[in-house]
């Protein structure tokens, strides 16, 4: 109940989720949405059916179009991955189709980046990050793409032991959104339980100008909407803050 007014207030056109283990409660949440709002109508996807730790994906199907259903991809490469593949979504809005890659990358580790152990948690998010980056650069080149997701890593940590390093040295081609909150306040931050940024939002050139337009990115602060505020929030929404990213689109 309190996850489907939260989504209706913030009126956003598309939530990437992580950690999503039940297929049934996952479909009356989107029942419970389309309840609640009757301007809009929402759709749900989840990257599987069982009660593993899914992706998924809400959208207003209002002002979104979905041109191809959610897909998984670099499926061979899943240990990298913590066996949750990224989960894309191809849309449109106002007539500018976009590419969405949703990510929940491993978790933990020591922080230290040990280039000769595959088992190594920043080894496997390094592998995971670098895949991405040949996917897209092969693949969707002169596409709009967002990656975003629970990234479980610092992307403001030093560069020898950075796994997002390669991304961020491609500043010609991407751009971490979130990277001027990863280097800001603590009260910022997405994961206030560590206390670290976690989640990100990255976007290809194409995006570039759409987001100058806007210059809004947010760690969205919800449970200040709570009357027990971050305990009521942590209990029963998620011990992650999420990020929003606002783009607007030139005719």
């Amino acid at each position: 109940n309190l996850m489907a007014e939260i989504i209706v207030d913030l009126n956003v056109d598309v939530f990437c989720l992580q950690e999503i283990t039940s297929t049934f409660y996952f479909n009356q949440l989107i029942d419970k949405i389309n309840d609640l709002d009757s301007l809009n109508q929402w759709i749900g996807f989840r990257s599987g059916y069982g009660d593993y730790q899914e992706l998924a994906y809400i959208i207003s199907t209002s002002s979104v179009n979905i041109i191809d259903q959610p897909y998984l991809i670099l499926n061979e490469y899943d240990h990298y991955f913590a066996y949750r593949e990224p989960y894309v979504v191809k849309v449109s809005y106002m007539n500018h189709e976009f590419i969405i890659i949703n990510n929940h990358f491993k978790c933990c580790g020591d922080g230290i980046l040990d280039f000769d152990n595959e088992s190594d948690e920043e080894k496997r998010r390094y592998n995971a990050s670098n895949l991405l980056k040949e996917y897209i650069d092969t693949n969707l080149s002169d596409e709009n793409v967002i990656v975003l997701g629970d990234l479980n890593d610092d992307i403001a940590e030093s560069p020898q032991n950075n796994v997002f390093q390669m991304i961020l040295d491609d500043s010609e081609n991407y751009l971490f959104v979130d990277l001027e909150i990863a280097n800001g306040k603590i009260s910022g931050w997405s994961y206030p339980s560590w206390p670290s940024h976690l989640d990100h939002i990255i976007i290809t050139n194409e995006l570039f100008g759409a987001f100058n337009n806007a210059n809004y990115v947010k760690t969205l602060q919800l449970e200040e909407s709570f009357n027990g505020e971050w305990n009521e929030y942590d209990q029963y929404i998620s011990d992650h803050r999420p990020v929003g990213l606002h783009l607007v689109i030139n005719p």
